[in-house]
């Protein structure tokens, strides 16, 4: 059985699979912001990183996809600059690294390319093994993941339909 530690790290180097790399980019987007902020799995559960920044950062997901691409765009360069200000500085450097990965996502995203989100994902994954006991950070990836199947497939069931 492959530890929790080594899918997370084959995630990122791309021998397998990471959620949210495919799907609509609305499913894709929300998935992220609850990355930030959910409650039980989200980067708001790591010190250093406070509700309102979860907050605020997964708001800005949610209106990736919708939103004004200049007034998004000016938004996500500020959090770029933020996330670079404190990465060094909070108890967990990924959670700040995942915030610097959304905002290349999203110019990726509003300039019309692909984005794959692994970076953003497997740099919240490694925020949860560097500050919580393992067994917590498992549970909270493994919850992480199952609501991104769920949330994924129940996405691709109403486009069927």
């Amino acid at each position: 059985m492959t530890s929790l530690v080594d899918r997370v790290y084959f995630m990122a180097t791309g021998q397998l699979e990471s959620p949210a790399t495919e799907g609509p980019s609305a499913v894709r987007w929300g998935w992220i912001a609850d990355l930030y902020a959910h409650p039980q799995w989200g980067l708001v559960t790591v010190p250093g990183f406070s509700q309102a920044e979860a907050q605020t950062v997964a708001s800005l997901c949610r209106a990736t996809p919708i939103g004004s691409v200049d007034s998004i765009s000016a938004r996500w360069n500020v959090f770029e600059q933020l996330a670079a200000i404190k990465l060094d500085r909070a108890p967990s450097d990924y959670a700040w690294a995942a915030v610097a990965n959304s905002s290349i996502d999203a110019r990726d995203y509003l300039a019309g390319g692909d984005f794959s989100g692994v970076e953003t994902v497997t740099s919240a994954f490694w925020a949860h093994l560097t500050v919580h006991p393992t067994a917590v950070a498992e549970n909270r990836i493994s919850t992480a993941i199952e609501a991104w199947n769920t949330r994924f497939h129940s996405s691709t069931r109403g486009a069927a339909a």
